[in-house]
């Protein structure tokens, strides 16, 4: 380009370009030379936009070959399990709990567990893209768990079968759904847990750097978190009565929980030298059935706290308080139990038992950490941090609006104490949008937690463990319906039960035999048919049973209902257990 080139041409703001003559406006054939500049400015949007489009088709491909690479090609017996388990989910939840809330509930299990295929992975760009879908699935999660939890406290209306709907329906859509993933017992369920927990320290860290400049917050703040400590404490330390049992009791869970993490993940025989560590992993082996008993105590405590007052009508709380223990309960049983409950003494052996033993795990994962690489294990801890905040971003300025602003602050106005509620009320509304998928985080990192105890503490067996949970999550939609006295339509839904479990199992042991990639399409459609043909013939014959033997001798009570339809499970799980022996 020569030196009058150089001066006699501009880059213009449009893309286009303008020569000398272009000054002139009055100079034959500048139309032209502007016409050209706009066709070129425009062809480059639409080349953006091309471009734009081809890395959101890609994005979306990405993420659903590493969906599909994680549930690692399903079987005919998977998807027929899922087909079955989403199919009873709508049909018999939309019964109990209005079809809305049953299909809330059933896809924000299924999105629970795509996320965590995802978030389980060791992949990092797989993590960061399971960190921002999880903020999404987060906030469809929250919906049905908030409400399962107001139904069984007494908050909302329904009761407490209402939350065990809600529950079974999130449980069984999550383990259906991943019913082909090999990693759900292996430590997947803890990993994606795990992942869940990073996206939500991610998006804690974007709350912290939008509120930490506003003066309001830093006035109120120091009152406010005194305030919510004393509450905290409260709760914890000294609850109320309705509160005591359920406190308890979680307190108990987490501390057992941890405990037997704990003794599982660092190497405690590995300290001792070689002639004492077979009396260190007898010991080992001892508090690690003490948590099991424990923590099988407590989620047995928590049901029968809630479900209690269902059946009893001496007990008027919902769950039971120390005061109806007293009551009720035999001399002197009742009034030790109640004593035990509302021990503070206690209360504070068990946080001190969490604070140690979180301190010992993390200083085991550091010192593995730098053993690996830190380099790498940062990568894997930051992804999902990093997709969680940015999805974060985009989804608290969209939901940023007036509209949100008002309802936001109706319900914030009913928080206590007062000082937490001016607080709050001094974040902006983004920041409060924040705080709310903080929240619901926390309730999707939670439901994958309880699913590893659940396999930890061996109520779900080594294999099928997604049509195990399946399974029972059905199963409690059955026992929600006897309670109601849809003793029939229970019937059939028990029979489902028993069917998901079978396919789910079979095909379980179809990919440990002969592979996934071995033609057993023809047994499998054969099993599946054979597995429902064979439930709804028990269903048949248990319906007509049930009409000749109480059309005289109807049965009025819930319990008795609820007994007998537990009864005829159990029976089933016998006749299986010993077939298979």
């Amino acid at each position: 380009m020569t030196g009058s080139d150089r001066s006699g041409s501009s880059l213009q703001p449009d893309g286009g370009t303008s020569s000398v003559g272009r000054r002139t406006s009055e100079r034959p054939g500048s139309a032209a030379i502007g016409g050209e500049g706009e066709s070129g400015g425009s062809g480059r949007v639409e080349t953006l936009q091309s471009t734009l489009l081809t890395l959101g088709s890609r994005a979306t491909t990405g993420v659903l070959e590493a969906i599909r690479g994680g549930l690692a090609q399903p079987t005919a017996s998977d998807v027929a399990a899922f087909v079955c388990t989403i199919v009873v989910c709508l049909v018999v939840g939309g019964s109990l709990i209005g079809a809305r809330l049953a299909a809330v509930a059933t896809g924000a299990g299924i999105g629970a567990a795509l996320a965590a295929t995802l978030l389980a992975s060791r992949n990092p760009l797989r993590r960061a893209v399971g960190g921002a879908i999880a903020v999404p699935v987060a906030a469809l999660v929250a919906t049905p768990i908030t409400l399962a939890w107001a139904f069984a406290i007494g908050i909302a209306g329904f009761g407490p079968f209402a939350a065990i709907t809600v529950w079974s329906l999130i449980f069984a859509a999550l383990a259906g759904t991943l019913i082909s993933w090999d990693y759900l017992g292996d430590g997947g369920a803890r990993r994606a847990s795990t992942g869940a927990t990073l996206a939500l320290i991610g998006v804690v860290i974007v709350l912290l750097a939008r509120i930490l400049p506003e003066a309001g917050v830093r006035e109120h703040a120091g009152t406010a978190l005194s305030d919510a400590t004393a509450l905290a404490i409260d709760l914890v330390i000294y609850p109320g009565s309705r509160s005591a049992v359920l406190s308890f009791f979680a307190l108990l869970f987490v501390a057992a929980a941890l405990t037997m993490a704990t003794v599982e993940y660092i190497p405690f025989e590995r300290l001792a030298p070689p002639d004492r560590r077979d009396v260190i992993s007898t010991g080992i082996g001892g508090v690690k059935r003490m948590c099991s008993v424990a923590i099988k105590l407590s989620l047995g405590a928590v049901f029968v706290a809630i479900l209690a007052p269902a059946f009893l009508e001496n007990f008027h709380d919902v769950p039971f308080s120390p005061q109806d223990l007293r009551g009720e309960v035999p001399a002197p049983l009742g009034e030790w139990v109640a004593t035990l409950l509302t021990s503070s003494g206690l209360r504070y052996l068990l946080i001190a038992v969490v604070g140690v033993v979180t301190l010992l795990v993390l200083a085991e994962w550091i010192r593995r950490a730098l053993r690996r690489g830190l380099a790498s294990v940062l990568v894997r801890l930051f992804a999902p941090m990093v997709g969680g905040a940015v999805v974060t971003l985009s989804l608290a300025y969209v939901l940023t609006d007036p509209g949100v602003e008002a309802t936001l602050e109706a319900i914030i106005r009913r928080i206590e104490p007062e000082t937490v509620a001016e607080l709050l009320l001094a974040f902006p509304t983004f920041a409060l949008v924040v705080g709310l998928l903080v929240v619901a985080l926390g309730m999707l990192s939670s439901l994958l937690f309880t699913v590893s105890m659940l396999r930890t503490f061996r109520i779900l067996p080594a294999r099928a463990i997604g049509a195990a949970l399946a399974a029972i999550g059905i199963f409690g939609l059955a026992l929600s319906l006897s309670v109601i006295g849809q003793t029939e339509t229970a019937i059939w839904t028990a029979a489902a039960a028993f069917v998901v479990w079978d396919i789910g199992e079979y095909a379980d042991g179809m990919r440990t035999e002969l592979g996934r990639d071995a033609a057993t399409m023809r047994a499998e459609v054969v099993h599946a048919a054979a597995a429902v043909l064979t439930g709804a013939g028990v269903a048949l014959a248990t319906l007509g049973l049930y009409r000749w033997v109480v059309t005289d001798a109807p049965i009025v009570e819930r319990w008795l209902a609820g007994a007998a339809l537990g009864t005829g499970l159990l029976a089933v799980v016998l006749v299986a257990w010993a077939l298979r022996k």
